[in-house]
């Protein structure tokens, strides 16, 4: 190309590849939703009527619940809607054209590789920030069913919540609790119970209220009883009567009350398949568990760095896809589709492979080979396209 011509041309093309790839992108990504919000409501509908959702409500919980079904269908809906995009291209011998004007294989693939990086940011900043609020809105709507348990306070209450900070030796016992609002409260004759030492060498402390609320960065307790009890006895000491108690030095904040609560079951054999915790919320759980077992750090460190990774499955798609769908003269489209395909599928479950072996596995080599190997090979396949 002319030099004065080229970075025109170039951004002309760019523009071009993107804008014949979104349509079918679009209709791949709409399509996908519609089918998995349909099969979801049908196994669904029977507890919605349960519960006495309105439609308003239910269409309220597959929007705020929508970025757990992105994380499944945007790297289909990319996969596919390249795979399409590239073989309309090829079909009509532009790609041909496109390399016969001296334009690398790369550089015509940077427009795909951007939209990569793009969605990989948006999955990033979805799962990071509207994923885990919107689970626990989901649940909210839902009727609050955490632990499997009702309560009788409303939506959004999780019933029997055990809470422990380590790092100040503190303990809490929540009959209900309500993560959205910051509220806990007790039920029948059941209160709070916090119980903890400020020390090694001072006695253990603990207090009971009816009620709690997380209100200007800390915690405020109505009709509580504050005791100092020992060796199973705490009738046989003195105890101060409150009807309202402020301690703003429990730092305990209702997110990692309930981070603890979404991040128990990650230490299942089915950790991998759990994508409601942030990385703020990992954080939070380590730094108050600082003495955690080494199998349980070995499972959040592999989980915080599945995290990281996970949203660049986009960028590895693109990588994929462009070397099997672009045109060569040595096979068939459909067999390159096809191809493409099966490889991805394949790289799909080797994620899910190295997530499910953390223990074999260094937790970053669990969480990042899948996707070196993958890219890398496809990297070398698209510089081998002549």
């Amino acid at each position: 190309m002319v030099g004065g011509y080229a970075a025109p041309l170039m951004r002309l093309l760019d523009r071009y590849l993107i804008r014949e790839w979104l349509v079918p992108f679009t209709v791949c990504l709409a399509g996908f939703m519609v089918l998995w919000i349909a099969f979801d409501l049908i196994n669904e509908l029977g507890d919605f009527i349960e519960v006495g959702l309105g439609a308003s409500e239910i269409v309220r919980y597959y929007w705020v619940t929508l970025p757990g079904n992105l994380f499944v269908v945007v790297p289909v809906a990319l996969l596919l809607s390249l795979m399409y995009a590239i073989n309309q291209h090829s079909r009509h011998h532009e790609f041909i054209a496109i390399r016969n004007a001296g334009v690398s294989m790369f550089r015509m693939s940077a427009p795909y590789l951007l939209v990569g990086v793009l969605l990989s940011a948006v999955l990033y900043w979805s799962n990071e920030f509207w994923l885990p609020s919107g689970l626990r809105e989901g649940e909210m709507i839902k009727g609050g069913q955490v632990t499997g348990e009702k309560t009788r306070l409303g939506r959004g209450w999780i019933a029997d919540v055990k809470f422990r900070n380590d790092e100040a030796n503190r303990g809490w016992q929540i009959p209900a609790f309500n993560p959205g609002t910051g509220e806990m409260s007790g039920i029948g004759k059941n209160p709070i119970i916090i119980s903890w030492k400020w020390d090694d060498e001072q006695p253990k402390r603990e207090i009971m209220a009816v009620r709690g609320k997380w209100e200007n960065s800390g915690w405020t307790f109505d009709q509580v009883k504050d005791y100092k009890p020992t060796e199973g006895f705490p009738e046989a000491h003195p105890i101060t009567l409150h009807q309202t108690l402020r301690m703003e030095e429990f730092g305990e904040t209702p997110t990692q009350i309930e981070g603890e609560l979404k991040i128990a079951p990650l230490f299942d054999k089915r950790a991998h398949k759990r994508w409601s915790v942030s990385l703020v919320e990992i954080d939070g759980y380590r730094r108050i568990h600082p003495n955690i077992a080494p199998e349980k750090k070995r499972i959040l460190n592999a989980q915080y760095q599945a995290r990281l990774a996970e949203p660049l499955t986009c960028l590895i798609v693109v990588l994929i896809a462009i070397p099997f769908a672009a045109p060569s003269g040595r096979r068939n489209a459909a067999v390159g589709v096809a191809a493409g395909i099966i490889v991805c599928l394949a790289f799909f479950m080797v994620q899910q492979f190295s997530m499910a072996i953390i223990g074999q596995l260094s937790p970053h080599l669990a969480a990042w080979a899948p996707h070196a190997l993958f890219g890398g090979l496809s990297t070398w396949q698209i510089s081998r396209i002549r």
